[in-house]
């Protein structure tokens, strides 16, 4: 059926109102959306099978669902499993057709248009009309068509809703009656009159698959009985006729169906007592005594006699508890009456519990009616197939046998109580606490009911063997299924009820003749004209319908030998039950393509299925099943079995208690992928998965938030065009070993992933992937940061590689997260020419896996953890800088070393064969070390108020230029010399008589001499290197050399453009260099302010120009008088520059001094460097 006729059909109902929720979308959510206007715009999906068409075939088979109710929270665990083993075999080069499905009829479509139309029984819907019923039924399945399409779309599960499978159309029940007429051939199909699980609110017979769905634990009222025995009866060997008051205690969990006892049971090989109390005699099983009577004692003669074998209880009459039996019992039943109220041996009997004998109602009960067959019990219904006593059976009658108040009070098992007690037929009673079998879906209690249906003889020998052979070859995941709940199931394996006395099915393909009551299979339309020569059954507007009623229309003349050898000419009419809903679902590998008419040959078997553990008795049993009925062998080479999804403390979700999850909800919060990834790495696949939020919000942070975070770095730093396109087609070359390290963990990743989806595991590689994420974000990212933000080309084109992989291994898992990572990254012509998705690319193949890399990390990471644990211990922080680590073993080289001291924030690592332990950290904080740690906890600090301004790695922050020293580690009494500089300039400006770029002028002279400790010797004045000490200076002073080079003008300069200060400063700066002071005689003044306020400015103080002059001829002795000459050329210079100056300005320079200046001085230190 086409999507166009589906939708027509769904369109004779209103369309149903939409429920997505009302959470906020997230980032997430959006992204997801984006991502699938992507696919829809370009048609991804249907590429994806464009391009593996004509390759080998990945058969999948899709369970299909029923879509009158809404999906919920366990349907997308189930299909986010089904989508993620396709993709990744479509990936792999296979060709994966995905044919979406309908499950249309059964059961759960009835009892829903049941309540709508307010019908309460199958003779309300008669009254109706079953053409009508079925009309709304056939109506009402898509009722939430769209709603099941956008949320498939939605998850990300890729399938064809085009052009689905539907089981309610022609041409699959002609597939599904072809198959009943193969079973036929093999005379597997039969009637029989036997007990069978019955649902009496639906009416129908269940199987036994459908049994196992629907057990629930309830507590129900049990009764000990008193059976009468008749007197004047020979009873053992040793004394004579037994006593009147005689009983035999039997006990049931089931008092309605006492009142159709005929027999009592007894083990041939159970030992029996007869025991007095209050002078009456109770007959029961030995081992039973005490739990019956507490004062039971076998060696009290005077009330115990025994014991009995059971085969000398055999042939004891009693009287019957009840009258109805003998009352309505039909004239042909009524001579059996003979053989019952008697006791019978049976194999079936136990001690386990009651009291070793059992009471036998024969059209109640499996092993009861086996018993009465065999030896000719009366075969009579006290109760309809509605569940009620019939007329006739006095108090009872009318009444539902499982009647219970509104409190929940089984009131007919209590007034079947007071009868008893009425009668002296009451021993005792007690609550029972059992599993119980209800209709699967409609939750009633079922009965055992004796009733016709139509069997498949599933227990027939071969096939027995043969569905237990092929389930051996078959691969399931969790493997314990195989042999367990699968297994044991077939070793025990009942013949499958197929027929169901209602309306909304596949109508069962068989006509029976009501004379000599031989039947007949149809196999296919064609066979169907043939047979009535061209009339085949039309509904209301003159279509093929081969439901009911027009097929019920339908009938054949019978073509049968009778004995005598003529053609018995007979009417042959269809049987009126329609099929196990769960035959039509068993039967798609078939009835999808319309097999044998449609296609004469179909994909089988499965490489591949999957659904919820229940299924293992439904969908996986029914097409094992069919397929061994098919002679076609195991249905599936693979079966991924999910566990049930629960609420967050293990309760199973239900509306009634309120706990169910709205998937539309937590996909706005979450994402798609959020919810896909947790399914997959909870638990294994097999277990309950308990939905609690908590765990999601987690998982997303530290799966997505941090591979997001990863890619956010990247975008910022990307790796040049031609690097990109390089590292798209192949694994980067790079010698550094983080580089090293992270391809290796992309190859064990990648070969793990391979692995363990080839053997359709999902649990591992996901977590492997989570595992990987954590890697590559909080140890290769945060170790490679700075060398990327350098524009180290062999990280940048790492990482894009990386990321890159790292897209296709999660396109299986979180197939919108891989694609809006491929989207991002992905080349496109003409300089790379990337596929336009992700999943259109290939699986990426492992390459050589450097376990050496690999180990040595591990060993590395293992020493800094617990180099961590020993920091936590000295409760001393990794910020805090530390002279030595000391390592038992340190067989590692010197890159994975220098990881460790930068990790750890040590000078040294060392190696200690004599340790204790395996390391030992040196916890002493010197003065150097302490500084070191208060510099790195600073630095840490202007990051959190970049991040705090939202801030670009790129975007510079204005900061107070003593913010600007620390981070520059300049020395305190070099900063001192700064501020005087700038605070001497600052005065002159405020009082000079023209206009000058004064915060030019200012900001120059606060970082003027920023690179001056390039040319410090530290002899001069030690008390300014403390508290760090000698050795901290010097090496801030190495590592500015190393930084900068040895010329401390040129450093000056790269510190100020780093900095970000105008052009005018850098220019400024060019020309306020100490040896060209005589040619400032005639500069600009600002540059004749900037140049006086440093030459007034002594490791003192501020001085006059004399007294700075006369300090540096003491500090810096000149060696030839060349040099002197020159000096006094220079100090001739400044002065006159002086002079120059103060003739514009409202001070003198003597008004310039330490204590003028001290407010000044203490303004500039907020002073903010633009």
């Amino acid at each position: 059926m086409l999507k166009s006729a589906i939708m027509a059909e769904k369109e004779t109902k209103p369309a149903a109102a939409k429920s997505f929720g009302e959470a906020k979308k997230s980032d997430a959510a959006l992204r997801e959306e984006a991502v699938l206007q992507f696919w829809r715009k370009n048609k991804i999906f249907e590429k994806s099978l464009e391009q593996t068409e004509g390759k080998k075939e990945f058969v999948f088979f899709e369970g299909p669902p029923t879509a009158n109710g809404k999906p919920g929270i366990h349907h997308l665990e189930a299909r986010a499993f089904k989508d993620a083993i396709p993709r990744y075999k479509t990936m792999r080069g296979f060709h994966v057709r995905r044919k979406g499905g309908w499950d249309t009829h059964g059961l759960p479509v009835e009892l829903q248009v049941e309540k709508k139309l307010g019908l309460n029984s199958k003779k309300a819907i008669e009254e109706y009309g079953i053409a009508k019923f079925n009309q709304e039924c056939k109506e009402s399945v898509w009722e939430y068509l769209d709603t099941w399409n956008k949320f498939t779309k939605r998850i990300g599960f890729w399938l064809d809703q085009d052009n689905p499978y539907v089981t309610y159309e022609n041409n699959y029940i002609e597939s599904v009656w072809n198959i009943v007429k193969e079973i036929n051939k093999q005379k597997l199909l039969y009637k029989d009159y036997k007990v069978v699980p019955w649902c009496p609110r639906c009416g129908t017979a269940l199987s036994s698959h459908e049994l196992a769905q629907g057990y629930e634990d309830v507590k129900d009222l049990s009764v000990y009985v008193k059976f009468k025995v008749k007197p004047n009866q020979k009873f053992g060997a040793h004394m004579g006729s037994i006593p009147d008051n005689t009983y035999i205690l039997a006990w049931t969990t089931t008092p309605w169906t006492l009142p159709g006892n005929v027999a009592l049971a007894v083990g041939e090989d159970i030992e029996y007592a007869m025991w007095k109390e209050n002078e009456s005699y109770y007959i029961f099983a030995m081992d039973l005594g005490l739990k019956l009577f507490p004062n039971f004692d076998s060696s009290d003669m005077s009330k115990y006699f025994g014991p009995y074998n059971g085969n000398q209880l055999i042939g004891l009459e009693y009287e019957p508890l009840f009258p109805f039996l003998a009352e309505t019992i039909s004239e042909s039943e009524k001579p059996k009456l003979d053989k019952a109220y008697k006791v019978y041996e049976a194999d079936f009997v136990n001690t386990e519990d009651g009291t070793g004998i059992v009471h036998t109602a024969v059209m109640y009960g499996q092993d009861d009616f086996e018993l009465g067959t065999a030896v000719g019990l009366p075969k009579h219904h006290l109760v309809n197939p509605e569940g009620k006593f019939i007329k006739g059976t006095g108090f009872l009658e009318g009444r539902f046998v499982k009647e219970k108040d509104d409190k929940g009070k089984p009131t007919l098992d209590v007034d079947i109580i007071k009868y008893l007690t009425d009668k002296n037929l009451f021993f005792s009673k007690e609550n029972y606490q059992h599993s119980y079998p209800h209709c699967w879906r409609c939750k009633t209690a079922l009965i055992y009911y004796a009733r016709d249906s139509w069997y498949i003889r599933m227990s027939d020998p071969k096939i027995k063997k043969q569905l237990i052979s092929e389930n051996k070859k078959i691969n399931w995941e969790p493997e314990y299924i195989k042999e367990g709940r699968f297994g044991e199931w077939l070793k025990e394996i009942k013949d499958w009820a197929i027929s169901r006395e209602r309306y909304w099915g596949t109508p069962l393909p068989v006509w029976q003749c009501a004379e000599c009551k031989q039947f007949e299979v149809i196999g296919s339309i064609e066979e169907l004209k043939e047979k009535t020569k061209n009339k085949l059954p039309l509904n209301d507007k003159k279509e093929l319908d081969l439901h009911r009623p027009y097929i019920d229309e339908i009938k054949l003349v019978c073509t049968h030998s009778t004995n005598s050898g003529q053609v018995c000419g007979g009417e042959l009419v269809r049987v009126k039950e329609v099929m196990d809903v769960w035959f039509d679902s068993g039967a798609m590998p078939f009835a999808q393509d319309h097999y044998p008419v449609g296609v004469k040959k179909i994909a089988y078997p499965a490489d591949f299925i999957c659904e919820a553990i229940d299924q293992t008795r439904g969908w996986f049993y029914t097409l094992h099943a069919i397929g061994i009925l098919m002679g076609r062998g195991k249905a599936y080479k693979n079966v991924i079995c999910l566990g049930h999804l629960m609420d967050a403390v293990g309760k199973k979700m239900s509306k009634s208690i309120g706990n169910v999850v709205d998937p539309w909800v937590m996909m706005e919060k979450y994402g798609a992928d959020t919810l896909r990834l947790w399914m997959y790495s909870v638990n294994q696949p097999g277990e309950s998965k308990n939905f609690d939020e908590k765990t999601i919000a987690l998982l997303q942070q530290q799966t997505f938030g941090l591979l997001y975070n990863v890619l956010a770095f990247y975008e910022l730093y990307p790796a040049p065009e031609q690097a990109r396109y390089g590292a798209g087609r192949n694994k980067p070359k790079s010698n550094n070993v983080l580089d090293v390290w992270i391809l290796a963990r992309l190859d064990e990743l990648t070969k793990l992933s391979t692995e363990n989806l080839d053997n359709y595991k999902l649990l591992e590689p996901v977590r492997a992937v989570r595992d990987f994420i954590g890697d590559l974000s909080v140890w290769y990212l945060r170790r490679s940061r700075e060398r990327i933000k350098s524009g180290d080309e062999d990280a940048r084109q790492t990482l894009y590689f990386v990321l890159k992989t790292l897209a296709k291994l999660l396109a299986p898992f979180a197939p919108f997260t891989a694609e809006d990572i491929w989207l991002k990254l992905k080349m496109n012509p003409p300089t790379g020419g990337d596929v336009e998705s992700v999943h259109l690319t290939g699986w990426p193949k492992a390459g050589k896996i450097h376990s050496g890399i690999l180990e040595n990390m591990r060993i590395t990471r293992t020493i800094v953890s617990l180099g961590l644990e020993a920091r936590q211990k000295a409760k001393i922080q990794v910020r805090q800088t530390l002279a030595k680590l000391e390592v038992k073993n340190l067989n590692l080289s010197k890159e994975y070393i220098e990881l460790i001291k930068d990790e750890l924030n040590v000078k040294k690592v060392e190696e200690n064969k004599n340790l204790e332990f395996d390391v030992k950290l040196d916890a002493k904080i010197t003065p150097e070390l302490k500084a070191e740690g208060d510099y790195r906890e600073f630095m840490r600090s202007i990051q959190d108020r970049r991040k705090e301004l939202g801030l670009s790695p790129g975007d510079k922050m204005a900061l107070p230029v003593e913010t600007i020293y620390k981070m520059y580690k300049i020395m305190p009494n070099l900063q001192e010399h700064m501020l005087r500089v700038a605070a001497v300039a600052s005065m002159i400006c405020d009082n000079l008589e023209e206009s000058l770029p004064k915060e030019e002028i200012v900001t120059l002279c606060l970082l003027h001499d920023m690179g001056n400790i390039i040319k410090s010797n530290f002899e001069f004045m030690p008390e300014n290197l403390e508290p760090q000490g000698l050795v901290y200076w010097q090496n801030v002073k190495n590592d500015f050399i190393k930084k900068y080079g040895p010329d401390e003008e040129k450093a000056n300069m790269e510190i100020m453009k780093e900095i970000g200060v105008s052009d005018k400063i850098l220019a400024l700066q060019k020309e306020n260099f100490f040896k060209f002071a005589c040619k400032h005689r005639d500069s600009p003044i600002d540059i004749k302010i900037i140049c006086y306020a440093d030459w007034r400015v002594s490791p003192f103080g501020i001085v006059s120009f004399d007294v700075r002059m006369a300090e540096a001829k003491k500090r810096y002795t000149l060696k030839t008088k060349t040099e002197e000459d020159e000096r006094e050329v220079l100090i001739k210079c400044c002065k006159e520059i002086e002079k120059q100056i103060f003739a514009k300005c409202k001070i003198k320079p003597e008004d310039i001094n330490d204590k003028t200046a001290a407010d000044i001085i203490s303004e500039l230190r907020n002073f903010v460097i633009k």
